[in-house]
């Protein structure tokens, strides 16, 4: 069984000790993190620092910020998710349930950071013979972007899977296009980002095959909920209300309490 910060360690060369000094959330940490073959290193500076080295006053710049914070969300994230394996195997497990996995089945992992959900899920089709698509989408260019390709492909390569691996990257002025539709896709922790929500969930949308089933959350933070590495945007906040008009016009709930009652809870919507 591997361990959780394998392919950080082996990506970053770093030991699981420095690993998780690096990705562990602390009031005004300046973090030495380290570059790769594909980042340059960033350091004695917080993610504030990172933010206000230039304007963010447009998608592009916004979209600037994850290229400029190197290795930082890769780290933050690997450790997020080190205890949430049983977590990813429950969601995943009782979707695949509702989905009935099958042969081409397309999944996608959508602003999917250092792709948490999709590596888990390699490592339950070990035991399973269908062959299936995975795509997976986040900023372009970006560290963590990068990162997950390279981890997901070392996994179809290490266990001789049979998987299709798309990387459809995000971009300041387009949205992703997927080959072909989409079955199932699993927005975690991601919209409190978005610029534009509403239209991230109708470009999903249009690309979902009818009975699809999409899972997400839109954290709403109170003001003592924010640590020093949230990027939480103005504009995703303003369509919070009008993205859930959308999911409950053209989606039926299928997982989850009703958004009043915990709104920040993971939720399964089926398309109709």
């Amino acid at each position: 069984m591997t361990k959780w910060c394998d392919d950080l360690c082996e990506y970053y060369n770093v030991d699981e000790e420095t690993a998780l000094r690096l990705g562990t959330r602390s009031s005004g940490r300046k973090p030495e993190l380290p570059g790769s073959e594909t980042c340059e290193p960033v350091s004695e500076m917080t993610y504030e620092d990172i933010w206000a080295i230039r304007e963010r006053n447009d998608t592009e710049s916004v979209f600037q910020f994850y290229r400029d914070q190197g290795a930082w969300a890769t780290f933050r994230q690997c450790v997020r998710h080190k205890d949430m394996i049983h977590y990813h195997m429950n969601v995943i497990s009782m979707l695949l349930k509702i989905c009935k996995l099958r042969e081409g089945f397309h999944i996608c992992e959508y602003g999917c950071g250092v792709a948490p959900f999709m590596s888990t899920f390699l490592n339950f089709l070990k035991s399973e013979s269908s062959r299936a698509r995975i795509s997976i989408s986040d900023v372009e260019n970006c560290e963590h972007f990068k990162f997950a390709e390279w981890r997901l492909s070392k996994k179809i390569k290490d266990s001789e899977l049979d998987i299709e691996l798309n990387i459809k990257p995000i971009t300041h002025n387009s949205l992703p296009a997927y080959d072909d539709g989409l079955d199932l896709v699993l927005i975690f922790e991601v919209l409190e980002h978005v610029p534009s929500p509403i239209s991230t969930i109708k470009n999903i949308y249009e690309q979902l095959n009818d009975g699809g089933i999409i899972v997400e959350n839109f954290i709403k933070h109170d003001d003592d909920d924010h640590h020093s590495d949230d990027s939480d945007l103005a504009s995703a906040a303003d369509e919070r209300d009008g993205y859930y008009e959308f999911l409950n016009k053209n989606f039926q709930q299928v997982m989850g309490n009703r958004l009043e009652e915990s709104p920040n809870e993971t939720r399964a919507w089926r398309k109709k």
